[in-house]
């Protein structure tokens, strides 16, 4: 970030220059005295009234170019903490860079780097570090969850409470010096008692946040749904149903499917990259292979694992493949045919794990009754009493999980159950029953609203090691100035939480996910 020592006025278009828009907002920041640019404005400048907005034309020497507002915000009440001014201007890009190009070569402006005005409240003490970051998942968030937490971060909530960590911290440093130095004056037994709850505070509430910590976010993050199945096993026909377009081919030629590809679909909140994979199948074509090479990559790391089979056209031994992969979600295709229930019963799945199945049908793009096909097994042999036919009753889209009783209400399973099929006597729409699973999962996943900032979980998880090594020191260690010393070590980890070491390398991994004029 060369902007760093760069002290020059900048200037920015904050409101996106990739489409012309009703409203483009123009923001200024670091000119010396808003007078100055007086040649520019129709407007009486020295009756300007901060945070005020301004009827002005926008002008040169020789024309008018546009008029609209300006508001003034002074040196110390604004965003930066400069001198800034944001200019409500006509949209048109073509406008927008007349007017830009008027304040860059006639006032000296310099175009602004991306996250610069951020960097300058940073700099100026008007954000915190970790508002800096958390204005970052708000302005990048995928989910009301990443959106959530970044307000909450940005209006320092969560910095309060890091805040109070350090605050415990800074009671327990106290402690152990009034150990130190003035033990004889409190007596033993107390200043030993003070060190103890002043400990048991500060580690309360480190636990407290390293809760928070635990768990792999980075699906939660830009979660992916990735549908798998052999050739000509439906995938690419459900793949458009939930995007809800003819987005993938689909065509009873197997192997149509060669390459992933992938869409954004919206669910409760949430984006999911929803990913259609080669389809797979023994192949001697080079490229096929990659394709299916690359469908095990994504069903590896995905966040929601689907995995679809056509009963009608299975290669058993290469279903013995994904055995041990646990998928989230079973859908046994084409339940509209004749014989369904037949070539479903010959199926051998009792390797694969899943945790709801369902048959379907998205020609019509319903869910079917289904015969458990199964044996035995973690899917949810159904018993040794038999397979279980279609129960009476029927699921509503969106409901929880579970056995349907008889008079139509869904059961939840018992703990120690096996998970069994999903039974539905009339059918219904398979895409809210794929979508109330996706987006379970992830409100089961962020139930314990996560800490998603990478960095804050690193800090947090080692200073919380730290915690636990010092804990078993106290037990064995006598000697009060060895535990001063432990102590100091917290202080290294809680000012970076806080921000008060900021590290080139923290810096430059957040400004660049920032845009031109933030």
């Amino acid at each position: 970030m060369n902007f760093y020592t760069d002290e020059s006025p900048i200037i920015a278009c904050s409101t996106g220059t990739s489409s012309n828009t009703a409203i483009a907002v123009i923001r200024l920041s670091g000119f010396k005295d808003l007078l100055e640019l007086q040649p520019f404005f129709s407007f009486n400048l020295s009756k300007t009234k901060k945070r005020y907005s301004h009827l002005t034309n926008f002008k040169n020497e020789e024309q008018i170019l546009d008029n609209g507002l300006l508001v003034f915000f002074p040196e110390g009440e604004s965003y930066t903490g400069e001198n800034v001014l944001e200019l409500s201007v006509h949209g048109n890009q073509l406008n927008v860079d007349r007017l830009m190009k008027l304040f860059i070569e006639g006032a000296g402006f310099r175009a602004a780097g991306a996250g610069e005005f951020t960097y300058r409240a940073l700099k100026n003490k008007k954000l915190s570090l970790s508002q800096v970051e958390g204005l970052d998942m708000l302005l990048n968030a995928s989910s009301n969850l990443m959106l959530s937490q970044g307000l909450d971060i940005l209006q320092g909530e969560l910095h309060s409470q890091y805040l109070a960590l350090y605050d415990a911290f800074l009671k327990l440093k106290a402690a152990v010096e009034l150990s130190i130095d003035f033990s004889e004056d409190v007596g033993e037994e107390e200043s030993q008692k003070l060190f103890q709850d002043s400990f048991d505070r500060f580690s309360k509430q480190l636990d407290s946040l390293h809760s928070r910590t635990q768990g792999n976010i980075s699906s939660l993050l830009s979660p992916e749904v990735v549908l798998v199945g052999q050739t000509n096993a439906g995938k690419s026909s459900l793949f458009n149903l939930l995007v809800k377009q003819n987005r993938s081919i689909v065509s009873n030629i197997a192997g149509t499917t060669r390459d992933y590809i992938s869409e954004v679909i919206h669910i409760d909140g949430t984006n999911y990259k929803l990913v259609d994979t080669a389809g797979l199948r023994e192949s001697s074509d080079v490229i096929e292979n990659i394709g299916i090479d690359r469908a095990f990559e994504i069903l590896n790391r995905s966040f929601f694992k689907i995995l679809v089979i056509n009963p009608f056209e299975t290669n058993p031994e290469y279903l013995q493949k994904l055995s041990g992969i646990n998928f989230d979600l079973l859908i046994i295709s084409h339940s509209d045919k004749a014989n369904f229930s037949l070539e479903n019963s010959k199926l051998n799945l009792k390797n694969i794990v899943a945790k709801n199945v369902a048959s379907a049908s998205f020609e019509t793009g319903s869910i079917g009754p289904i015969s458990s096909p199964f044996a035995s097994g973690p899917m949810g042999a159904l018993s040794e009493f038999g397979p279980m036919g279609p129960l009476d009753g029927s699921i509503e889209p969106g409901g929880p999980m579970g056995a349907l009783s008889k008079s139509g209400s869904i059961e939840p399973l018992k703990a120690s159950a096996p998970i069994e099929p999903i039974y539905v006597k009339d059918g219904g729409p398979i895409e809210p029953f794929v979508n109330h699973q996706i987006s379970q999962k992830f409100k089961n996943f962020t139930s314990n609203n996560p800490i998603l900032l990478e960095r804050h979980r690193q800090v947090i998880n080692s200073l919380y090691l730290k915690k636990e090594e010092f804990s078993n020191k106290i037990k064995h260690v006598d000697d009060i100035a060895i535990l001063s010393s432990e102590v100091n070590i917290f202080a290294n980890y809680l000012s970076e939480l806080i921000g008060i070491v900021s590290p080139d390398d923290v810096l430059n991994s957040i400004f660049s996910n920032f845009c031109i004029g933030k």
